[in-house]
């Protein structure tokens, strides 16, 4: 009998006795204690939920995701894609690379990564966790048990180095162990414009922060996967049929209006950057350590307990655990990219800075909205864009074809902002407004 979660957004998760042993580790356990959102949760109440679920969410939802793509093709061509042993072994490896895929996030997820000596992320983590602590046993474990229970051969095995062969190496195609197209298409399941990682934080997200902006039909989406295959050419691409293209419009949607919304909201950028400031302060030479258990001591409460600790001697830390704010005075526009923009921001923060005389803190938030070729019909060679499944029709069709919505959401979001000390707004906001109703000529 599976061991089963019960998870708000997608009901029962179930779990085999071996995965349950990943989930129950330490390193596993430590995403209890690191916040999704960082410090959204001082801006939007709900916010206080973990990579511990999300992780599960995502080992679901690319489960549902790969059976259905794998189903609808077998409909539409009338054969299937993957022998049954094949398929079972990609999919436990599916499971196991979105289970694990968020173990190398620093306390308060991506709000602190600027702090990642010497330009690494939190996928090198991710790959020193999975390949360097007791995940890596229980990996194998679950290798050796597929292989028992399928009386399959060693080509079968599942081992930390295969998922991260599959998810994280750079040019993975160099390796003589990497299956083209087949691992590049399960790689697309985890991170690609379609992929779970994205359906389950945009659900999550709203669900948690109390907002519908993240909100799409998932049941429609997922049951519109399929895959496009050109054996010649030798591609297997994720890939749409044409009937579930306003569900896939309304996904990249509502991860544009929480980026606009929620991720980039002025009070948590402010807030962020003040804890990535206090994190500086705490961390021995204001970087995480590279040592993969003394980095995975650190998590959301033993910063915070830091943080505290120095709250009567730090201005910055005071700041954080009393949540003085300084107010926003000015912000463009979400698509601030033209030259004008520009010009105008610069003017306004030099007679801030020059007339109230104290410090003016700038910042800037900026996304692609998608990263989807739009302006060109599909390209299967190049293996870039989503292939949109037309019935009676071999070749596929393109966004730039199906959806106008999606054709104009190419602009990148870009949001400036200019901050100061609560004390000065009204003087501020009064010198702004001047600037842009053409009241100072100077």
């Amino acid at each position: 009998m599976p061991r089963q979660f019960r998870d708000p957004i997608h009901g029962f998760i179930e779990v085999s006795d071996l995965e349950l042993k990943i989930i129950d580790s330490p390193p596993f356990q430590r995403l209890r204690n690191i916040k999704q959102l960082a410090t959204t949760y001082l801006v939007y109440p709900g916010a206080e939920h973990t990579r511990f679920g999300h992780s599960l969410g995502v080992m679901h939802l690319v489960t549902r995701a790969f059976e259905s793509a794998l189903e609808n093709y077998k409909i539409a061509q009338g054969k299937v894609l993957f022998e049954s042993t094949r398929k079972e072994w990609y999919k436990q490896i599916l499971r196991l690379i979105a289970l694990t895929h968020d173990l190398g996030h620093a306390p308060f997820s991506h709000a602190s990564e600027a702090l990642f000596d010497g330009g690494a992320e939190h996928e090198d983590f991710t790959r020193k966790i999975i390949c360097e602590t007791e995940i890596a046993q229980h990996i194998r474990s679950i290798g050796n048990e597929f292989c028992r229970k399928y009386s399959a051969g060693e080509e079968y095995d599942i081992t930390p180095e295969l998922l991260w062969l599959i998810y994280g190496e750079k040019n993975p195609e160099l390796n003589p162990q990497y299956i083209m197209p087949d691992y590049k298409f399960l790689k697309s399941f985890i991170d690609s414009e379609l992929d779970c990682d994205k359906m389950d934080y945009l659900l999550r997200d709203s669900y948690y922060c109390g907002v519908n902006y993240g909100k799409y039909d998932l049941n429609r989406l997922l049951s519109s996967l399929s895959v496009y295959v050109k054996q010649d050419d030798n591609i297997m691409q994720l890939a749409i049929e044409r009937g579930g293209i306003h569900a896939f419009e309304e996904f990249v949607i509502a991860r544009y209006f929480m980026f606009i919304q929620v991720y980039f909201h002025k009070t948590r950028r402010y807030l962020d950057k003040l804890l990535i400031d206090n994190i500086a302060n705490i961390l021995p030479d204001s970087t995480y350590p590279d040592d993969v258990n003394e980095y995975l001591k650190w998590d959301d409460y033993s910063v915070l307990d830091k943080i505290k600790k120095l709250q009567h001697s730090s201005p910055v830390a005071g700041q954080f655990v009393e949540r003085k704010v300084k107010s926003c005075v000015y912000e463009t526009t979400a698509h601030s990219n033209r030259g004008n923009d520009y010009i105008v921001f610069g003017i306004i923060k030099n007679k801030l800075r020059n007339q109230l005389g104290c410090d003016i803190i700038e910042d800037t938030a900026n996304k692609m909205p998608h990263k989807i070729p739009t302006l060109e019909e599909y390209d299967a060679s190049s293996g870039k864009g989503i292939p949109i499944l037309v019935h009676l029709m071999d070749r596929p069709s393109s966004i730039s074809s199906e959806s106008i919505l999606l054709q104009n959401l190419i602009k990148p979001i870009n949001i400036r902002r200019l901050y100061v000390e609560r004390n000065h707004v009204k003087a501020a906001k009064r010198i702004v407004c001047d600037l842009l109703n053409g009241g100072d000529d100077n």
